[in-house]
């Protein structure tokens, strides 16, 4: 992981570094020349051992945060990177047949699927010519087959594994690619006629020992072979993608014999000189070379374990982006935390600040003294933080080695030093800052209020400094809508209207206008804003502009900001109602009347808590909701299109007709079936997309894209569902039964639509300049391009498949004339079948698996895979739940910071109520229903938050393009966020209230 956010993490690295050394000098600074002041300010952290456990507990939670962000980008990184490089072990580059469009868009990893295979003589020429080149030491052809496979003396079967023939007489080079799992290498020359190889993935799964007998299913007769030893996973032994790791080597000749491909191979194979890893420093050099070679041929070669290892690193990026701004929830509720403590922390001092001043101390010493206090404070907690962030990562990377194992994809846990400086460093230096900047606030003060411990006045409007804060933000948020307007942006012009209305309210509060229906009115403007720009309302204004999951933070904090500002500058709407409703509950109407008017009075402190409960309980009840929402779209019946069972074949052993292949076994009741049809998959990289204009001209170069052959069957019985219709189609079934009528009719999937995706891998065919948020359309025209041969053919777009039914049946459908007029025969076909009412898909999918075996036929059931995909991508949604849970403890933290420091300032306070009459009791109960109070308002209205942008983004289709028929709301979900936030802040306030309760009533009137 080199990047984030498209900025060197070096780079990063060093601008932190030298930052935290500024933050450091700051406070050897302070050290140096006011030691006194420096003493002054560290005293105080051993005076309360509660409120600084709970101050390094803030403190220390941003950097937590931001060390688990990191460390799990690098486990994710490590991990696809080391699998990479040890799957293909001394491979380096691989030469095949030009796809004809971009080489950038062949990805080996992408599929099993090979390029089409070329003449075997054009690899003995690459052996000749290469012979002599310095950079290489190795070249080797292979190819590879897919087969079933049976242990047949321990009885296990396997519907495909990948059988790889490779050159024997051209190992120099790769010899560490076949060896045992013992570490010995292996001689394929000397292999026996009857034997064979497995690798590590295909004994595991097999049972297999050597001298097993391993029986092979090659175009539908049984080949016998004997074990001759286990290999580990290689890509010359067997391994493919992930997800297809089982496999078996044989020489290339023995291969070419059993499946009648003798004379073509697939790969050739090209090692560099050096090691696994040493090898790619040269592979820019080398492929040049080898293109000068390839010239006027139909090869191309491609750096292969070069791609494959930036393309780990441009996944660990996303994963550590996506961790980060999940996390800037919890990082900015830490910040205000950091802030608040150091106001009240100020308040408590107040009096001990004004003799201070009084004596002759200056403002930059009382900023001096609360600047060491943070930085004492910030240099343990952030260490403390980074430590416990790798602990985390350690947690959640347990999680996703569950969760990756699935798709074959080992997870190690792995953190470099760099990602720990960062994370230290940026703890340090946002501490820093905000400490810096409360610290500076603080020191503003009375001397003689200060003094006697009173109130600042209240001024009637904001100062000079208010204004220019107010016209300075106008400026910059008008900069900044117009730098969204310009480069289409959604971001800069999202955040620069919510900051011109921010900054609207200071600059009229300097003009005399009244806070709360000003900053009422702006709370409400910022908020319909936001839901109106989530729903697209705006779009006739703005047009179409780009925006990525940053815009989530900024959403969130937006609305919760602006939500914050109506409620506590509304707090007294809550009195009245208890004043009204106070017949109910006469006894205890002034412990709550108490409870609610010390938060109206305290409107920084009330907001600072309220926001920071309230950001985090936004991020989760979003995240449960979107994921529910998707959930509800993907498992509904409709988007399974009628069908039951999926089963695919193999290359080596295709099925015309499933039903009759079923039958000729007699191991199936062919009874339960109720309708069946084809779809034959081209080959992954020889088809290429492009998107014609009104002069009948291609935008761009062929993209690739997934096609597939349509068969009439399938056309006649499908149920898949569509999102939206070419004019002149009044129902899908319609669109449907055009591709049989018309062969330049195509239907494509919703992945079709711009801005899928996660924003790495190849490039791949998207739709432009098309609106579909109508559900109509006029045709559109399209070129379907074999980009091997050179053929292509122009047909119409006339249906988007319903995003819920993607997953499923993703790809191009084509009609048979036009599918064989450009690309020939399918590699293999997908059979589905839709079994009869009370058939259960699973044992029917089980059944027909086990029925046609020998035919290398793997069957599934729609409903329990898509559903296991679900439960798979939920449970990574709960992990990122759960590390954007860690920021619920800011906020318990302010709760137990503010009911602490509640305590000690109303001393006074206390012994008053006690001295007109109010019991511990009630004294207790006014405390604890203050923090619930104040709990309660941050947890709703970050789920009412978070349930509206929910709704209007889901419903307006904004996010993923998705079609979204009606609004889940997950209630037990909700309710669990809602009652876990609530419960854990008011458990904070127990032992402060019950030290407010127990004070003498003449300890706290004497309180000074």
């Amino acid at each position: 992981m080199d990047t984030l956010f498209g900025v060197s993490l070096n780079l990063i690295m060093a601008v932190l570094v030298g930052l935290l050394g500024l933050a450091l000098a700051a406070l050897g600074y302070v050290i140096l020349r006011d030691r006194v002041m420096f003493l002054i300010g560290v005293r105080n952290i051993p005076r309360r051992r509660a409120q600084t456990m709970l101050i390094v507990l803030g403190l220390m939670l941003s950097t937590l945060i931001i060390s688990a962000a990191f460390t799990t980008g690098d486990t994710v990184d490590y991990s696809i990177t080391n699998q990479a490089v040890g799957t293909l072990g001394q491979v380096d580059e691989l030469v095949h047949v030009s796809t004809g469009g971009d080489e950038e868009e062949f990805q080996f990893a992408a599929s099993i699927e090979p390029p089409a295979p070329f003449d075997q003589r054009q690899a003995e020429r690459l052996y000749e010519r290469l012979a002599n080149n310095e950079r290489v030491d190795g070249v080797v052809a292979f190819s590879w087959e897919l087969a079933p496979a049976a242990n047949v003396d321990a009885r296990q079967t396997e519907p495909v594994i990948l059988l790889t023939g490779v050159d024997a007489g051209h190992l120099s080079g790769f010899e560490a690619d076949l060896v045992t799992v013992d570490g010995e290498p292996v001689d394929l020359k000397t292999l026996g006629e009857n034997e064979i190889y497995v690798n590590e993935s295909a004994a595991e799964d097999l049972a297999i020992e050597p001298g097993h007998r391993l029986r092979l299913f090659v175009r539908n007769e049984p080949v016998t072979f004997t074990v001759a030893g286990v290999l580990k996973d290689r890509l010359l032994a067997g391994t493919g993608a992930p997800g297809f790791r089982k496999g078996a080597v044989l020489p290339l000749d023995r291969l070419q014999r059993l499946f009648g491909t003798e004379g073509v191979v697939d790969f050739v194979a090209i090692s560099n000189r050096g090691g696994e890893r040493s090898g790619m420093d040269s592979s820019d050099a080398v492929v040049a070379d080898v293109r000068q070679l390839l010239e006027g041929t139909n090869l191309q070669i491609r750096p292969t374990k070069v791609d494959q290892v930036e393309l780990a690193e441009q996944f660990g990026n996303v994963m550590t982006t996506f961790f980060v701004i999940l996390g800037l929830f919890s990082i900015a509720a830490g910040m205000l935390l950091i802030f608040m403590i150091f106001v009240m922390l100020a308040a408590e001092r107040k009096t001990e600040m004004g003799i201070s001043r009084a004596i002759g101390l200056k403002r930059w010493h009382l900023i001096e003294t609360f600047l060491s206090e943070g930085m004492a404070y910030n240099v343990l907690a952030a260490a403390v933080g980074a430590a416990l962030g790798v602990l985390v990562s350690l947690g959640m990377t347990r999680v996703m080695a569950i969760l990756f194992g699935v798709f074959d994809i080992a997870i190690v846990f792995h953190v470099t030093p760099r990602s720990l400086v960062i994370s230290y460093s940026l703890g340090v230096v946002l501490t820093f800052v905000t400490v810096a900047f409360s610290s500076w606030r603080v020191s503003v003060l009375n001397i003689v209020l200060a003094i006697r411990d009173l109130p600042e006045p209240q001024l009637r409007r904001a100062g000079w400094r208010s204004l220019a804060a107010g016209l300075a933000g106008l400026a910059l948020g008008a900069l900044l809508v117009w730098a969204g307007f310009a480069a289409d942006q959604a971001f800069p012009f999202m955040f620069g209207v919510t900051l011109f209305g921010i900054c609207a309210a200071l600059t009229l509060r300097f003009f005399g206008a009244p806070e709360r229906p000003l900053f009422t009115a702006i709370g409400l403007a910022i908020l319909a804003f936001w839901t109106a720009a989530a729903g697209d309302s705006l779009e006739f204004i703005t047009g179409e502009m780009e925006g990525g999951v940053e815009l989530f933070f900024l959403s969130g904090l937006a609305m919760v900001a602006s939500a914050t500002y109506v409620l506590v500058y509304n707090i007294d709407v809550f009195l009245w109602v208890l004043a009204r409703a106070g017949r109910l509950f006469t006894r205890v109407l002034p412990a709550v009347k108490t409870a609610i008017a010390y938060p109206s009075q305290y409107k920084f402190r009330s907001g600072m808590t309220i926001m920071m409960i309230g950001l985090v309980v936004f991020a989760l009840t979003m995240m449960s909701t979107m994921n529910a929402n998707y959930d509800q779209l993907f498992l509904s019946e409709e988007s399974r299109g009628g069908w039951d069972v999926e089963a695919t074949d193999s290359p080596s052993n295709p099925i015309a007709d499933i039903s009759f292949a079923l039958r000729d076994t007699g191991a199936f009741d062919v009874s339960q079936l109720e309708a069946w049809g084809k779809l034959g998959v081209a080959h992954a990289d020889r088809p290429g997309l492009q998107q014609l204009d009104a002069n009948g001209e291609p935008y761009d170069e062929p993209k690739s894209y997934r096609v597939l052959l349509a068969e009439p069957q399938w056309l006649e019985e499908t149920a898949v569902p569509l999102r939206a219709r070419a004019r002149g189609y009044d129902t899908d079934r319609d669109v449907w039964r055009a591709l049989i009528d018309d062969p330049t009719k195509v239907v494509i999937d919703s992945f079709a639509l711009p801005d899928q995706g996660f924003g790495f891998g190849p490039p791949t065919f998207a739709l432009r300049d098309v609106d579909f948020g109508a559900q109509t359309f006029d045709p559109i025209p399209l070129r379907l391009v074999d980009r091997t041969s050179g053929l292509s053919r122009d047909v119409e777009l006339i249906g988007i498949i319903a995003t819920g039914a993607s997953t499923t049946y993703n790809g191009l459908y084509v009609p048979r004339e036009t599918f064989a007029s450009v690309l020939g025969r399918p590699m293999f076909n997908i059979h589905f079948i839709r079994v009869k009412p009370g058939v259960d898909s699973g044992d029917a999918a089980k059944a027909i698996e086990a029925a046609l075996l020998e035919r290398g036929v793997q069957a599934d059931s729609i409903e329990e895979r898509v559903a296991e995909e679900q439960r798979l991508s939920s449970a990574f949604l709960y992990l990122l739940q759960g590390f954007m849970g860690i920021g619920l403890f800011v906020g318990i933290a302010a709760v137990g910071v503010i009911a602490f420091r509640t305590v000690v300032e109303r001393r006074q306070q206390i012994g008053m109520l006690r001295a007109i009459g109010f019991t511990r009791g009630m004294v207790g109960f006014s405390f604890f229903l203050e923090s619930a109070f104040i709990t309660s308002l941050g947890v709703l209205s970050g789920i009412g938050l978070a349930l509206l942008l929910s709704n209007r983004l889901l419903m307006s289709g904004s996010v993923g393009e998705a079609d979204f028929e009606r609004f889940y709301v997950p209630w037990l979900q909700v309710f669990g966020i809602g009652a876990f936030a609530f419960l854990s802040s008011v458990v904070m306030t127990i032992i402060p209230a019950r030290q407010a309760a127990s004070i003498p009533i003449a300890e706290a009137l004497r309180y000074e």
